[in-house]
């Protein structure tokens, strides 16, 4: 009997190409590279229904000098159950595959 365990993780995992995943959030060099360096959180985000404030602290959390993984996972705890839907909807419509999240 194999027994398996799903954990959850206060974000969710985005993947696009080979090799380029993450969960958002990480302050790794590849998923800043992915969505920041290349302008493909501000197009995300663009897409999205957010408030303005919302999306410039996701954008400053994630982007900025100010890269913080707790503020984010806080921040995306806060949001609502559509809010969290909208932006993994963004995501799909900019090419990432998401997985994960709660």
């Amino acid at each position: 009997m194999m027994l398996v365990t799903v954990s959850c993780s206060s974000t969710f995992m985005v993947s696009k190409g080979v090799g380029k995943r993450g969960f958002l959030g990480s302050n790794s060099k590849t998923m800043f590279d992915m969505l920041c360096v290349s302008g493909d959180l501000e197009k995300v985000l663009e897409a999205t229904h957010l408030s303005k404030e919302m999306k410039d602290t996701f954008y400053k959390y994630n982007c900025s000098a100010e890269r913080s993984s707790d503020k984010v996972k806080q921040l995306f705890l806060s949001m609502t159950c559509e809010e969290r839907k909208d932006i993994k909807t963004a995501f799909k419509a900019n090419g990432y595959s998401i997985n994960g999240g709660c």
